[in-house]
This record gives structure tokens, sequence and C-alpha cells, in this order.
């Protein structure tokens, strides 16, 4: 009995390995074509450190570092276990609330739009009561509308109370 479960835990190994080093490989292949690009790109810069080629070279370096270490590290076998209805439910109520936040963004702005989107994404995510989402979410929203419109100077949705 113990010979056919190593047999068969061998074929599991084998199969992970072979997914991981062909992941590895396709990793490796779109690392090369973004470094192509920032290769291509770097004429247009203004110095080594500022132009559009950075982004496509960290991006095409990371996914070759990242594809070599798939390819050549040995990696674990795991179980991929589907959600139980409750985290199934977190999951969905989760991207309903996200899809509401487009909503409430473009009617009530960005200050009053993040606030109760945050109280809902409190309750759901980190189960708290409505008590502590509403102060987290308070405390949240002021420091994040604190560093991007006031420290940054970046522009948000006002919504119909011009907030």
């Amino acid at each position: 009995m113990s010979g056919i479960w190593l047999a068969s835990e061998r074929l599991e190994r084998s199969k992970l390995m072979v997914a991981d080093r062909v992941g590895g490989l396709i990793s490796i292949i779109f690392g090369g074509l973004s470094l192509y690009e920032a290769f291509r790109l770097y004429p247009t810069r203004l110095s080594f450190y500022v132009g559009d080629h950075i982004m496509p070279g960290v991006i095409g370096i990371g996914l070759i570092v990242l594809g070599l270490l798939a390819v050549f590290v040995k990696g674990q076998s795991f179980k991929v276990e589907f959600p139980d209805r409750q985290m199934l439910r977190k999951i969905i109520g989760i991207f309903g609330v996200l899809l509401g936040y487009c909503v409430l963004l473009y009617f009530l702005g960005f200050a009053i739009g993040t606030f109760i989107i945050s109280i809902a994404l409190f309750r759901i995510i980190g189960s708290y009561n409505f008590r502590k989402s509403v102060i987290f979410s308070a405390i949240q929203t002021v420091c994040v509308y604190a560093v991007f419109v006031y420290w940054l100077d970046m522009p948000f949705p006002a919504g119909i109370f011009n907030l």
C-alpha cells in the first residue's frame, strides 16, 4: 500500500515540477520581451533613472529572476481547496462593495464614498463591529484624503456635495 502512495506522491511532485518549469520559462520569455521594450525605449530617456524605459526594465528583470527561481528551485506540493460557503460569501460581498464604490465615487465623491465603502470593507474583511468599523473608516479616510489631496495635490471626484 505504501508503495502505491509513494509512486503517486512522486507523480504529483513531477507534475508540480513540470508545471513550475513551464511557468518559469513563460516568465523568462515575458521578462525578455519586457527588457527588449526597455532597451527599445532607452534612447528616449531623460537620464538613466528617468524615462519610459525604467518600468519595463524593472518588470523584465523581476520576471526573469522569478522565472529562473521557478525553473531551478524545487517547489512544494500543496492541495488547492475551494472556499467554504462563508468565505465565498465574503469574496462575493467584497466584489459587490467595490462595484458599488465606483457608483458612489461618481455621486457622493471621494471622501464620503470612501468612508461608506471602508465601513463595509472593515465589516466584511475584518469582521469588526459597526462602531469600530466607523472609527477605523474615519481614520483611514482622513489619512488617505490628507496624503493624496493636501500633500500630493491630486484631484479626486467631489460628487454632488462638492467635498
